[in-house]
């Protein structure tokens, strides 16, 4: 009996372990022979292996009813279930599929093997490596023909966005279509969660952008959130942490600067300006403004799943970041509750929620007053000398006069909140297999309230001082809604596949606005900081509110013949309320083609998978002008009028009507090569385009003896976009190394074809110091936004070499010029340095810029590296203003005393010091200010494992730095620059007066990461 029961116990556990064991072998092979180093993975677990060097593997499954996936570089993925065997022979086909792949376009999608337009799609993946507030950081060199132009380091600031140069100046910024709903016109990508993105597609040309007609002119970036799928609930998380820091900037400290005030009085003759041996104070105020490290955080959770009928994905996320100083930071909370249920076979809703919720402490702007304030000023005031002031008036003002930062820091309270919903609701009817009919209701309410409170304080009278408290709030509420209605034919006959899509939309876009302001607040308190606690008798109240709306018409036909010839067609009418009633409605059409040649029965070239030829043409429009650019508009004014000179308060006219107002249209030619080398190992994309704008939407001025200071708007005008667009990639899987990389290199030069009648040079930028010249112009013939100014040809070494540069006659052409002061170049040769004699001096556009992202991958260890370079572009350096010359006594760079001109240093590149400046090297825009702006940025570099285990399909560990490495000639902090918008001068909001001037503001910071990736 024992024995017996022995025998079952040994025959039961022999079952048992047999049971147990799910090992499975096998061989992994193509056309080509054995595939060595191809992927065999167990679905929904980490359990996986590689194949051996003649292709065979061996893997031990973990269930039963365990899905086996096959996967190798260039080659159609398998999934076979397992049913108990325990060998697997698999023959791998090349991977077409990823040319079935669908591809998002305007209102509609298409397969990626039929585009015929400039398309580039960036993944999910890509956008995710980054941890960046606005996604558009990430794309940065990832896609070919996009600029993208950092605003800064500021926490919440967005960065311009510019898709093949610029057409119009009325702004560069595209069009952001979020799941098929346009955004309202000036949205960035601050209010996306990058985790929720599935993809962007950005559509480059216009015969991709034609269909969104006067929306399109500048491009189109289209993102597609992520969506449920069938099957078991899956629970995403994302976590990362990380420090920031800025490097300090190299300024002087008391006894250098104390030398160089002092040889600036001494070189005009006056006697020091400072003792030396009085100094008492060496203030570093970089590190009493600016911390040393800041933290930026991230997080998401996503939970995603579904049945037959419902599918769904909800994620909630927070986005954190700290400015380095005491103030200043922004953070976001945003929501995604992502719905699609089939009712019937016939019958699809499609629902989606995007509150989001954000918060910034507006980080103060003083980097430019640290760098330039005193060092021998003490931050506050002695303790003896505070008596009866209040908590904002016990700090020292500057020996230079310059405001101290510190206090500006402690007195800045200004903050914004903001508060959106997004809903988009789609239902989808097929009516047959072929026809269906769709309609998408998407909407957006904004609310933003901004509050600021400025405190009552006294460090220096008229110019560091606010002689009563005051409190202002603005209310600004936006309600947008886009209403699609699409009919989509399909059908494929024989080696034909017809697709007609016709459509309506209307749009319609509504803000308003109450600003109010009163002074005199009692209290400093946070309580205290409101309007009704104001008891002064400034009180004001504004309001206003604007609407616009946009009716179309759209249509588009697709046609393949045989997956060899490929046709696009789209038409589009647009009327908008911006335009005149008798000038609203536009038409816009587009045409474009390819040619599959590696589908023709004629070519047999081995190592060439993919070749197709395309080319398009297509025509988008502008409305980017205010609601009330086509009515008279009367403002009021003061005047001095009259032999008495009396002060006259009057209204006038100060824009007239245009009753033919119309669009502005670009029209645009691409031309295009693509295809696949080696086994879709190597891929790449060669582009030409060309794009024109005509009947530029400008405001111009009323010639003089019309007797009204008038503006109008005009149609005059032309600019000119060219360039090349260049995408490679290569992908290779070698036992257990992977390697991805993608390069793309973007050219572009936007020039002026025509302006408007009188306008033949348009001007921004302008500035006070320099008498109210401008540092931009942009004119006839030449690039936009070019930097304005007087050439020089050095510095002048001697009496001799001043003398030399004069005219036939030996008139001196700079009089007032001493050795050491810069030579200024007379253009016209009237023998004087005039206004005649501006030039442009400098370009902030680059010749190229480039990308390279790098993927590698061993076994569990992946390793990312994101690169981009702007190559050939100038900076206009502002700040050397000061910093190379201690003007009003501002604080300089360090060294500055042994690098300026002196008679022992002749070859010196700075001129030489002085308070008055005679020869204005400093008081006037030269290309000294101009220095090369070429660098390459290594943005990325990421390093993760991924762990296995036994809760989580995904556990995976990185650590990352961004911006670590620049390699530039440039001075300046940054050589990424654009400069801020002004509201108070005559400059556009675009990116042609704003590129390239470094006026010192908060640049980009290195950040150091560690990050978490789960998947249950």
């Amino acid at each position: 009996m024992k024995k017996f029961t022995l025998f079952f116990c040994m025959v039961a556990f022999a079952a048992y372990a047999m049971a147990q064991s799910r090992v499975i072998t096998g061989q992994v092979s193509s056309d080509d022979g054995t595939l060595p180093g191809a992927t065999i993975r167990e679905e929904g677990t980490n359990n996986g292996t590689i194949t051996d060097a003649d292709g065979n593997f061996s893997l031990d499954l973990q269930n039963e009813d365990a899905v086996i996936i096959i996967s190798y570089v260039g080659f159609a993925t398998q999934k076979i279930p397992y049913k108990g065997q325990s060998t697997l022979n698999i023959f791998l086909e090349v991977d077409k599929v990823a040319l079935e792949e669908i591809v998002v376009i305007g209102y509609g999608t298409a397969k990626k093997k039929e585009i015929t337009s400039s398309i580039v799609t960036i993944e999910s993946e890509d956008l995710n490596r980054m941890t960046v507030g606005n996604v558009a950081e990430s794309i940065q060199g990832l896609a070919s023909g996009v600029q993208v132009f950092n605003g800064g380091g500021s926490p919440g600031s967005a960065p311009s966005v510019v898709i093949r140069g610029v057409t119009t100046n009325q702004g560069s910024a595209p069009l952001i279509v979020v799941d098929g709903v346009p955004l309202p016109q000036g949205t960035n990508l601050n209010f996306l969660n990058p985790a929720d993105i599935e993809d962007i597609q950005v559509l480059k040309d216009g015969s991709a952008t034609s269909i969104y007609g006067t929306r399109g002119s500048n491009g189109v970036i289209l993102v597609s959130s992520k969506r449920g799928k069938g099957g078991k609930a899956s629970i995403t998380g994302m976590a990362s942490y990380g420090i920031k820091t800025l490097e300090k900037p190299a300024m002087a400290g008391a006894e250098e600067y104390v030398r160089v005030m002092n040889a600036r009085e001494n070189a005009d003759g006056s006697p020091d300006f400072f003792d030396p041996s009085a100094i008492s104070a060496d203030t570093d105020w970089w590190e009493e403004v600016y911390d040393d490290v800041a933290s930026v955080q991230n997080y998401s959770v996503q939970i995603s799943g579904g049945s037959d009928n419902l599918n769904y994905l909800s994620s909630v996320a927070y986005f954190r970041d700290q400015s380095h100083l005491d103030k200043g930071y922004w953070e976001r909370l945003t929501g995604r509750f992502n719905l699609d249920f089939n009712v019937s076979d016939k019958v699809f809703i499609r629902q989606d929620f995007n509150p989001r919720y954000e918060h910034f402490e507006n980080t103060p702007n003083v980097f430019w007053n640290t760098l330039s304030i005193a060092p021998l000023t003490e931050v506050f005031l002695p303790f003896d000398e505070r008596e009866g002031r209040n908590e904002f008036s016990i700090y020292q003002r500057s020996a230079n006069q310059v405001p101290n930062p510190v206090a500006a820091v402690d007195r800045s309270f200004n903050e914004t909140f903001f508060f959106s919903m997004f809903s988009n609701t789609q239902l989808t009817v097929d009516i047959t297999d072929n026809l269906s009919v769709s309609s998408r209701f998407g909407f957006t309410f904004d609310q933003t309230r901004r509050d600021i409170f400025r405190p009552q304080f006294l460090i220096l009278p008229v110019n560091e001082e606010n002689q009563i408290s005051n409190v202002e709030s603005r209310m600004t509420n936006s309600f947008d809604y886009v209403w699609n209605n699409l009919i989509q034919y399909d059908r494929a006959f024989g080696k034909h596949d017809l697709g007609l899509t016709v459509g309506y939309v209307l749009e319609r876009n509504q803000t308003n606005f109450v600003d109010g302001f009163n002074n005199n607040v009692p209290l400093t308190g946070e309580n205290f900081r409101f309007l009704n606690a104001a008891e002064g008798d400034s009180d004001r109240a504004l309001g206003n509110e604007f609407a616009n709306a946009i009716e179309s018409f759209l249509g588009r036909l697709r046609y393949n013949y045989d997956d060899r010839l490929f046709f696009f067609a789209s038409f589009r009418n647009d009327g908008s309320s911006r335009f005149p009633e008798n000038n609203r409605r536009a038409n816009f059409y587009s045409f474009s083609g390819a040619w599959d040649i590696s589908n023709e029965a004629f070519f047999n070239v081995g190592f060439v998978d993919r070749l197709k030829l395309k080319a398009g043409f297509g025509q988008v429009g502008n409305q980017n002008i205010p609601e009330s650019a086509f009515v008279t508009l009367v403002n009021n004014g003061d005047f001095i009028l009259g032999e008495n000179k009396d002060l006259v308060v009057t209204n006038f006219v100060s824009q007239l009507p245009n009753e033919r107002l119309q669009w502005e249209t670009v029209e645009d030619i691409n031309l295009g090569i693509e295809g696949a080398l080696l086994g879709n190992a190597v891929t790449f994309s060669i582009e030409r385009y060309r794009r024109t704008s005509k009947d530029l939407l400008f405001q111009t001025s009323l010639p003089l003896f019309t007797g009204a200071p008038s503006l109008i708007w005009q149609n005059v005008g032309s600019f000119e976009s060219n360039g090349w667009d260049i995408a490679l990639g290569y992908n290779k899987q070698i036992r257990d190394f992977t390697l991805s990389a993608n390069a793309t290199i973007t050219t572009n030069e936007s020039k002026v074809v025509e302006l408007a009648p009188g306008n033949d040079q348009l001007f921004g930028q302008q500035r006070a110091e320099f008498g109210n010249g401008f540092l931009k112009i942009t004119e006839l013939g030449e690039t936009v936004g070019l930097f304005y100014g007087y050439e020089t040809a050095g510095i002048f070494r001697n009496q001799t070499e001043i003398n030399s540069h004069s005219t036939d006659d030996g008139t001196l052409i700079q009089p007032g010029a001493r050795p050491g002061d810069l030579r200024f170049v007379d253009q016209n040769g009237d023998g004087r340095i005039d206004e005649e004699d501006f030039t442009s001096i400098g370009n902030p556009f680059p010749d190229f810029v480039a990308g390279l992202n790098l993927n590698l991958g061993y076994k569990r260890w992946d390793l990312n590296m994101q690169w981009y370079g702007s190559f050939g572009n100038d900076v206009y350096n502002y700040t050397r203003t000061f910093l190379t010359s201690g003007q009003s006594n501002r604080n300089v760079q360090e060294g500055l005393i042994d690098e300026v001109w002196t008679e022992s240093n002749p070859n010196a590149s700075i001129p030489r010091l002085t308070t008055i400046d005679p020869n204005r090297n400093f008081g006037r825009s030269s290309d000294y200010f101009v220095e090369d702006g070429t660098y390459a940025r290594l943005k990325n570099l990421q390093i993760g494992y991924n762990f296995e285990v036994p809760f989580a399909s995904q556990f995976r560990v990185y650590v990352s730095g961004q911006n670590l490495l620049t390699f530039t000639e440039y001075t300046g902090f940054d050589p990424e620059i654009v400069a801020p918008d002004n509201p108070n001068r005559n400059d556009d909001n675009g990116i042609i007066n704003t590129l390239g001037i470094d006026f010192g503001g908060y640049p980009l910071t290195r950040t150091y990461l560690i990050g978490l990736n789960m998947t249950f």
